[in-house]
C-alpha cells in the first residue's frame, strides 16, 4: 500500500501539467472559435437571408394587379403561386374610363393620357397606397401574367447578397465614416471606373436589420423588358456591378432575349461575358415595370412624385425618371436590378390578342406558351405539377 501511495505522489505533477496544457490549448481554441463566430454573426452573416424562403420571398406582401374580367390570368397565376408556395394579395386593375382627369397631377397644358395609361397608373398607385397606408416594410408588386424560375428563392438569395454588397456599408471600426464596396455609392461620381465584384468573393458588410435585401433601397426592379448597364462614362449612376458566373438559371447567350434596342442588358451579356453570367447593378434606363419590389420609404416617395406632384407619362417611364434622377423629379430613388431579370411576361398558348389589355395585336395563334430568359418556367411546368411529375422542362436547354 505504501509503495502504491509513493508511486501516486511521483506521477501526478507530470500528468497534471499535461492535462492543464491540453485544457489550455482546448479552451484557447474554443475561445478563438467563439470570438470568430460572434464576429461572423455580427458583421458577416445576413441573418435575414432565410426570410426569402417564406411565402412572400422575404417581402412583407406580394401584390398582384389583375383586371377582374381577366379571370383566365387569375386562374393561372393562382395555380403558379400555389406550386411555388407563394401567398398573393390581389389589387383590382382599373379601367381608365373610371379615372377622372382631375385626379391626375398634370402640369398646365399637359395633354391628358389615354384611358389605358390612366388605368395602369391608378392600379399601381392603389398598390403603393396600400403599402404606405398599412406600413408594410416592403412589398413585391407584379402584373398578373408573370413567369419565374422554379429556383426563384435560390436566385433571390444570391440577388440579396449582391444587393447588400452594393448598398450596405462595409464593416468598419466605430467612429469612422461609412464606406462602401462601390465607391460611387451613395453619391455617383464622375470617375471613369466601374467597380466589379465577383460572387462569391464578396466583401464583408454590416448585415441588414430591416430586409434581407439590405436597408438602403427604394426599388428592386426584378421584372423588366430591358435594362441598360451603367458604363464608365455614366456620371448619373453608381457603377458597382456584382458578377455571377456559371449561373445555371441563365440561358446560354444564344437564347438571351431583350426588347430593349440598345447595346446594354442581355445584348452586352452575349458579347462581353461568358455563358450563363448574371449581373446585379443599379437600374439604368429600365423598360417595363412587370415586377418590382418597393420599400416603405420607396412607396412613399413614388406616391408623392407620381400621385401628388407630377404625372408625366406611362407608369414605367415615370419610375424610370425617378431611378435615373431626371430633372423633372424632386426625388431620386435607389434602384437595383438583375440582368437578365427574374420575372418575365408569360405568353400563353392561344390567340396573341390575349397578351395585352392595352396594346392592339393581330390575334395570331400561338401553339405553345413561352417566356423569355426563364429556364425552369413555373408556367411551362404547370401540367407536370398537376400530374405529379417531377422532371421539369427546360425552355432553354444548353446546346
Amino acid at each position: 500500500m505504501s509503495t502504491r501511495r509513493r508511486h501516486i505522489r511521483v506521477l501526478p505533477p507530470v500528468f497534471l501539467l499535461l492535462a492543464l496544457l491540453t485544457l489550455f490549448v482546448k479552451l484557447r481554441s474554443q475561445g478563438e472559435y467563439l470570438r470568430s463566430r460572434r464576429t461572423q454573426v455580427e458583421y458577416n452573416e445576413n441573418v435575414l437571408l432565410d426570410d426569402i424562403n417564406n411565402a412572400t420571398l422575404g417581402f412583407e406582401k406580394i401584390f398582384v394587379i389583375n383586371l377582374p374580367i381577366r379571370t383566365d390570368r387569375k386562374d393561372a397565376m393562382t395555380l403558379a403561386a400555389s406550386f411555388s408556395n407563394l401567398t398573393l394579395n390581389w389589387i383590382d386593375g382599373v379601367s381608365g374610363s373610371t379615372v377622372p382627369e382631375r385626379t391626375l397631377p398634370l402640369e398646365e397644358y399637359k395633354t391628358p393620357p389615354g384611358e389605358s395609361e390612366r388605368g395602369s397608373w391608378r392600379a399601381h398607385m392603389n398598390a403603393l397606397q396600400a403599402i404606405t397606408e398599412n406600413g408594410h416594410a416592403s412589398a413585391l408588386i407584379m402584373e398578373d401574367d408573370q413567369d419565374w424560375d422554379l429556383r426563384l428563392r435560390e436566385q433571390l438569395q444570391t440577388f440579396a447578397l449582391g444587393v447588400t454588397t452594393l448598398v450596405q456599408p462595409l464593416r468598419i471600426s466605430r467612429g469612422k465614416t461609412q464606406t462602401y464596396a462601390d465607391p460611387s455609392f451613395p453619391e455617383p461620381d464622375a470617375v471613369n471606373k466601374i467597380t466589379t465584384i465577383t460572387h462569391p468573393n464578396l466583401p464583408t458588410t454590416i448585415p441588414p436589420s430591416i430586409s434581407p435585401y439590405g436597408d438602403n433601397w427604394d426599388i428592386l426592379w426584378l421584372g423588366h423588358c430591358g435594362m441598360a448597364i451603367p458604363e464608365r462614362a455614366t456620371t448619373t449612376h453608381s457603377k458597382g456591378i456584382v458578377i455571377l458566373h456559371s449561373d445555371s438559371t441563365v440561358p446560354g447567350r444564344r437564347d438571351l432575349t431583350t426588347d430593349l434596342k440598345s447595346d446594354g442588358g442581355p445584348n452586352l451579356l452575349r458579347i462581353a461575358y461568358p455563358e450563363h453570367t448574371r449581373l446585379i447593378h443599379h437600374a439604368y434606363r429600365p423598360v417595363c415595370s412587370t415586377a418590382y419590389a418597393v420599400s416603405q420609404r420607396g412607396a412613399r416617395k413614388i406616391l408623392y412624385e407620381l400621385g401628388v406632384r407630377k404625372y408625366t407619362s406611362q407608369f414605367d417611364n415615370q419610375l424610370r425618371e425617378l431611378c435615373d434622377g431626371e430633372k423633372m423629379r424632386e426625388t431620386r430613388l435607389v434602384c437595383l436590378t438583375s440582368q437578365p431579370s427574374y420575372f418575365s411576361h408569360w405568353r400563353a398558348r392561344g390567340r396573341e390578342e390575349k397578351d395585352s389589355d392595352i396594346a392592339e395585336t393581330k390575334g395570331e395563334w400561338r401553339d405553345k406558351g413561352e417566356s423569355v430568359n426563364i429556364r425552369w418556367s413555373v408556367r411551362q411546368n404547370l401540367g407536370r405539377f398537376v400530374r405529379g411529375e417531377g422532371e421539369w422542362e427546360d425552355q432553354y436547354p444548353d446546346r
